[in-house]
């Protein structure tokens, strides 16, 4: 699980920030303040990891279209050649998806002096790796992926390291500055030398278990599809609804109609009865099976109808329902504005929502909002002790202007980490354009009445 994202001269961001990740992180601020940025870079992260060519980041493809790369650097950066020209990233995770102890003594061997020696006819390769009693419980490590990209026609310049330590100890580590031969969690030594074949191939064990953490990010954009009276169920691609939801409905209609997806099915149900007020959903199958029928029961009418009679609200709560329970222990889920045309009590149930991920499923949530009630629910739940105040961070996104010793006057989006005490105060300095901006105004108005 991620727990720190660090960014430097990326998009709005000119001076670094720290955006500290927790079970549930709830990304607040102003509109172009550098929230989306932020599930921007992490959607990178996956469709570079999923894109086979030789870039070391993939801007342009299936889940996000960032332009060039040079686009991404930060505007003011641009203007002013002495500022350094280079991206800066770093990422720290927890995982217990690691090697087993004797493959992490093969990986230290291998890459020590006279593990491979040659005579003229033979190569031999001379390693020990001690017997390690069975494990109880699984180890966690904790790693650092980190590095620098220059802002260039070609990638070349600039640095990739990934760092990983088990109980204090270091585990892992691999470095690279040659950009044009690595991609971003790939470290290539174009060699046929055994020991680095080796080396390589125990390697890869590390990463591909940091790679599955942004593979298994699923994201949802800030406007889902409406619903429609009926929709092919066919086969949706396992596992997700779609950036806009458009998969939402025929993976509920497979929840709902099979039996080992009961948990999941009753999840859905309970949380459409909170949020949208919708009860007893159905199903049909039309036209020789190619198209599903959904009606449901609305629980304030008592009225019998087709999903897409239901407003605009539900459409865009129900693929975060799905989305939810299809996910798996540990496997990210990124929401934008879950609270979009939702009452403002539907919106409080929305976080309940994010915390039964968490405490029951070991889903993690990063939410954008401009939502305080899913944050007011958040809190509530930990003063009542059914959240631990560790479960929650708030990163506070905003635009600050800077008059620096050198150069011109600038703004740059900056973030700041809040927290939630055991009394469900948040802690740190609070934006009153996001906590009190009711009360800001009620006493503006009360100003103008005294006038």
């Amino acid at each position: 699980m991620i727990r720190e994202i660090k960014l430097k001269n990326f998009r709005g961001f000119q001076d670094e920030i720290d955006v500290r990740i927790r079970p549930i992180t709830i990304l607040i601020g102003r509109n172009s303040a550098g929230k989306s940025s932020l599930l921007k870079f992490l959607l990178m992260l996956r469709q570079t990891l999923e894109n086979k060519g030789k870039d070391f980041f993939v801007t342009e493809g299936r889940h996000v279209r960032l332009g060039t790369w040079r686009d991404l650097r930060n505007s003011n950066s641009k203007l002013q050649p002495f500022l350094n020209p280079y991206f800066r990233y770093s990422i720290e995770l927890e995982t217990e998806d690691l090697p087993s102890p004797e493959m992490r003594a093969l990986w230290k061997s291998a890459g020590r002096p006279g593990f491979v020696s040659s005579t003229r006819d033979s190569i031999r390769v001379s390693f020990q790796v001690p017997n390690f009693p069975p494990r109880t419980e699984l180890d966690r490590g904790e790693f650092k992926i980190s590095g620098t990209v220059f802002y260039g026609r070609r990638w070349g310049r600039g640095a990739h390291e990934v760092r990983g330590r088990v109980q204090g100890e270091e585990v892992f580590s691999r470095r690279t500055s040659h950009l044009q031969d690595a991609r971003f969690l790939e470290f290539s030594q174009r060699s046929d030398r055994v020991s680095d074949v080796i080396f390589d191939v125990t390697s890869d064990r590390f990463l591909d278990g940091l790679r599955q953490e942004f593979l298994q990010i699923q994201h949802l954009s800030p406007v889902r599809e409406e619903s429609e009276e009926a929709i092919q169920t066919g086969s949706p691609p396992p596992g997700e609804v779609g950036h806009r939801g458009e998969y939402g409905v025929p993976h509920l209609a497979r929840i709902f109609g099979n039996d080992q997806f009961s948990d999941k099915a009753e999840i859905v149900a309970r949380f459409m009865e909170r949020v949208a007020r919708i009860d007893r959903l159905r199903f049909s199958s039309q036209a020789s099976q190619l198209l599903t029928r959904v009606r449901a029961t609305n629980m304030d009418t008592n009225a019998i109808c087709g999903l897409s009679d239901f407003g605009f609200g539900v459409a865009q709560c129900l693929p975060i329902f799905v989305q939810g329970v299809l996910n798996e222990r540990g496997q990210l889920l990124l929401v934008e504005q879950p609270e979009a045309q939702l009452h403002p009590t539907a919106q409080l149930e929305l976080g309940s929502f994010f915390a039964e991920l968490w405490n029951n499923r070991g889903v993690p949530s990063l939410i954008e909002t401009h939502s305080g009630n899913i944050l007011l629910r958040l809190r509530r739940l930990v003063k009542q002790a059914k959240l631990s105040p560790d479960d929650v961070a708030i990163a506070y996104f905003h635009v600050k202007k800077f008059t620096p010793a050198r150069g011109r006057n600038y703004a740059t989006a900056v973030v700041d980490n809040l927290s939630i005490d055991f009394n469900g105060e948040i802690v740190g300095e609070l934006p009153m354009e996001f906590f009190g901006a009711d009360v800001l105004e009620a006493l503006e108005m009360g100003t103008e009445h005294a006038e």
